[in-house]
This record gives C-alpha cells, sequence and structure tokens, in this order.
C-alpha cells in the first residue's frame, strides 16, 4: 500500500474521474482527478483514491501524465530541496522563538512571585528611612533646645541685670530729688494731651 501524495488545487482537472476505468482497489470507489504537488512529480495528473482522510486514504493511484524529462525532474527536485531547507530553518527559528519567549514567561512568573516581597522590601525600607530621620530631626531639636536653653539662661540674667539696674537708677533718682519740669521730660505738646 502507498501513501496519498500531497496534491494541489486545479480548476481544470478535478472532482471524481467518472471516465476512468478504473477503481480504488481497496474501497471499490471511483477514483478523484488530481495534480501532484510533491517532490519531482510536481504538476502530473494523477488519479487517486477519493477518501479524503489521508490516514483512511490507501494510496492507489494511477498516473495520467508520463514522467517528466530528466532536466525537469532535477529543477523539481532543486527546487523541493531549497523549500524543505528553507522551511526547516524557518522550524527551527520558531523553535528558538518558543524557547525564548518560555525563558521569558518563566521570568516574569518569577518576578511577579517575587513581587509581593520586593513591594514589602522597599515599604520596610521606606519605613525604616522614615524613622530613622525622625530620630536624627528629634535628636537634633532636642540638641538645639539644650543650646537655646543656655541662650534663654543667658538673656533671663541679662533681663535680670537690666531690672536690678533700672532699680539702683530709680533709686538713685529719688535720692537726688531732681525736679524736673514736665515740659522738659515729656515735651510742651504732652499737655494738651
Amino acid at each position: 500500500m502507498d501513501y496519498a501524495t500531497d496534491t494541489v488545487d486545479d480548476t481544470v482537472f478535478c472532482g471524481i474521474a467518472l471516465d476512468c476505468p478504473e477503481v480504488c482497489c481497496v474501497h471499490k470507489l471511483q477514483l478523484h482527478k488530481c495534480v501532484a504537488f510533491q517532490g519531482t512529480d510536481t504538476g502530473r495528473k494523477f488519479y487517486m483514491c477519493q477518501i479524503q482522510n489521508h490516514v483512511m486514504n490507501c494510496g492507489f493511484n494511477s498516473w495520467l501524465d508520463p514522467e517528466w524529462p530528466e532536466t525537469l525532474k532535477n529543477a523539481l527536485a532543486t527546487l523541493w530541496e531549497k523549500y524543505h531547507r528553507i522551511n526547516s530553518l524557518r522550524i527551527f527559528e520558531q523553535i528558538e522563538n518558543a524557547n525564548l519567549v518560555k525563558e521569558i514567561t518563566d521570568e516574569k512568573i518569577k518576578i511577579e512571585k517575587k513581587y509581593p516581597s520586593l513591594v514589602g522590601d522597599v515599604n520596610k525600607f521606606m519605613d525604616d528611612t522614615e524613622i530613622k530621620i525622625q530620630k536624627d530631626n528629634y535628636a537634633n531639636i532636642m540638641g538645639n533646645a539644650e543650646d537655646q536653653k543656655g541662650e534663654v539662661e543667658a538673656l533671663k540674667d541679662e533681663v535680670a541685670n537690666l531690672k536690678e539696674a533700672q532699680k539702683t537708677q530709680a533709686m538713685m533718682m529719688r535720692n537726688c530729688e531732681v525736679d524736673i519740669p514736665f515740659d522738659a521730660y515729656y515735651g510742651h505738646d504732652a499737655k494738651n494731651l
């Protein structure tokens, strides 16, 4: 039993071969008109078992066209070899691309699995940094407060000294009993107020 030859659609030579006296030897059905699209037989007309399913097709065929001349066979063989080589390269490239897509997908899945933990780590880092900055700021404020406390104490001492000086001046002025006229002290226009 042969295998079913690959075919190409041909609008002129197609359909059931009612004019052919032969029938399929296995299925006992009328043959189907076909045009070969495989190897050195490409373009040759033939009759084939009409079962479309390649598994069920018995592979029976009867060539209508004679074999091609040797030069045409060589040309067809070269073309098919180039086709198969290019097709093999394309398949290899598709396999390589599929492997690359798989690697990228696997890496993406790993990153997606790590993402919540990375977000948690970043949030913890940000929280720790914020706490450290707050502690540093508090320490700076408290250090500045200690410095300012010393300045406040110095200013309090100065105010106390000025109050004491004012009291001393007031006592001296009372002791001198200097009579200063109102106009001289407050000015002439102050009486009119």
